[in-house]
């Protein structure tokens, strides 16, 4: 494979990008099969990269059921296991493996305002939550009905949760006022759930709302409407989701010249996480991916 430097490829982004394609983002998720952390695309499901296992032992860490990932890459999920690994933990990016942490945290979990921790209590009760405790500080707001994720909207300022549903039945989202705890608003869903229960769901960058159910289905949610496009089928169950840093190449929560060193390097040992386009070949053009990813931050 014929050498592109770093000098070369920076010299070349003033190519025009319009030969290539937008590329929707990448998220981590849990693969609720094996539990192992994965990478996927958000636009049609496919497995990008699997991690590893959050514990060898497949008794422990069952079934993650929310993830949150802060802006510097710091990953933490929730785990509904009997194993005694309940309540929060936190998840290497490189390895996949889990420390727990425990707490009072429950349910689900995401970033809020400020970069803070937020979930739910045991009583289904919002708060923010100590990253190195898992205990919720209550907001006071009152009683939400189990959720099977939340995220924040950094676009209006509210979290949104998915609640819990059978096969058959219709998950609502709901709206929920970051500053209270209290319930602004609940949207049905314009269809039922198909597989055992609603996996979790994500705001990617551009506002749209993603949810992933466990029948291996990926969907659209419109947050004002309810209605719900299916994006694809996904080969893997993936649950508990966070937005994937595809600039951040060196997993150290900066943004630097680190990262171009890191892509550069596993460009040159012919790594194909290095093939940001997915045509499945290294290429200019993959340095112009990464050029764009670190302009756009995380």
């Amino acid at each position: 494979m014929q050498r592109l430097t770093l000098a070369a490829a920076l010299a070349a982004t003033s190519v025009s990008m319009l030969t290539g394609t937008a590329r929707a983002d990448q998220m981590y998720a849990v693969d609720a099969s094996v539990d192992s952390l994965y990478i996927f695309d958000s636009d049609t499901g496919a497995t990008i990269r699997t991690i590893g296992p959050l514990n060898p032992d497949p008794a422990r860490y069952v079934t993650p059921i929310s993830m949150a990932v802060t802006a510097s890459g710091l990953i933490f999920v929730i785990n509904n296991s009997p194993a005694g690994d309940e309540g929060l933990s936190r998840v290497d990016p490189t390895t996949g493996l889990a420390t727990h942490i425990g707490g009072d945290v429950r349910g689900s979990i995401a970033i809020g305002p400020g970069g803070v921790l937020y979930g739910t209590d045991l009583g289904g009760r919002l708060g923010t939550v100590s990253s190195s405790t898992g205990t919720v500080r209550l907001l006071g707001g009152s009683r939400l009905p189990r959720l099977f994720g939340l995220d924040y909207n950094t676009r209006d300022g509210f979290f949104y949760g998915i609640t819990s549903a059978s096969p058959g039945s219709i998950p609502e989202l709901l709206k929920i006022n970051p500053s209270t705890g209290a319930l602004v608003a609940t949207i049905p869903l314009s269809t039922t759930i198909v597989g055992s229960a609603p996996g979790s769901i994500a705001f990617q960058r551009d506002g749209d709302l993603v949810m992933t159910e466990n029948g291996r289905r990926l969907w659209e949610i419109d947050i004002v409407t309810g209605l719900t496009t299916l994006r694809a089928v996904t080969a893997d169950i993936p649950q508990g989701l966070g937005l994937f840093c595809v600039a951040d190449f060196n997993r150290d929560g900066e943004l630097d010249l680190f990262d171009f060193l890191a892509f550069q390097n596993a460009f040159d040992d012919g790594d194909l996480a290095a093939d940001l386009d997915g045509d499945g070949v290294l290429t200019i053009f993959d340095f112009l991916a990464f050029q764009n990813e670190f302009d756009a931050g995380c």
